[in-house]
């Protein structure tokens, strides 16, 4: 029996992993990430400031002062739980426990995961959108996610 094709439907705090039966018609969840670093104010995160730096001039001369910019520590919260699931995603295609990924995540973290997707991955990637589900349950996540993966070739 072949390998189904599975859905991540993703935003910044949390991630389901469904493989997709389209004779049945329904979605069976594999796998629940939830992220909860994706919820915390920058202030919590640690977010501070950047420093005060000394410049030169392209002549050589002292140039004055400047701040770096900020270091965002929810980007680098999102960008964590994106390698987090790109690992995941590369485990599943090199175990063959699913034929292909309809990946269905929200912006930015849509491209922070593409970034981070082995070659292997991106190439099971069939189709992705960059779309928030998380909010759906029941009935109605089956019949978006099922529309959805019906149009795939």
């Amino acid at each position: 029996m072949a390998a189904p094709l599975w859905a991540l439907l993703a935003n910044a705090t949390r991630a389901r992993v469904f493989a997709v039966d389209l004779a049945a018609g329904r979605l069976d969840e594999v796998a629940d990430f939830v992220h909860t670093a994706g919820r915390m104010k920058p202030s919590d995160l640690g977010d501070a400031p950047g420093g005060h730096t000394e410049r030169t001039t392209p002549d050589g001369g002292a140039g004055g002062a400047a701040f770096e910019p900020r270091t965002d520590r929810r980007h680098k919260e999102r960008e964590r739980f994106a390698r987090e699931l790109a690992a995941f995603l590369g485990e599943s295609v090199a175990a063959r426990r699913c034929s292909g990924w309809l990946l269905l995540v929200s912006n930015p973290l849509l491209g922070e995961l593409r970034a981070h997707l082995d070659h292997a991955s991106a190439e099971a990637v069939r189709a992705s959108e960059p779309l928030d589900l998380g909010w759906l349950e029941g009935p109605e996540l089956s019949r978006r996610v099922l529309a959805l993966a019906r149009t795939l070739p």
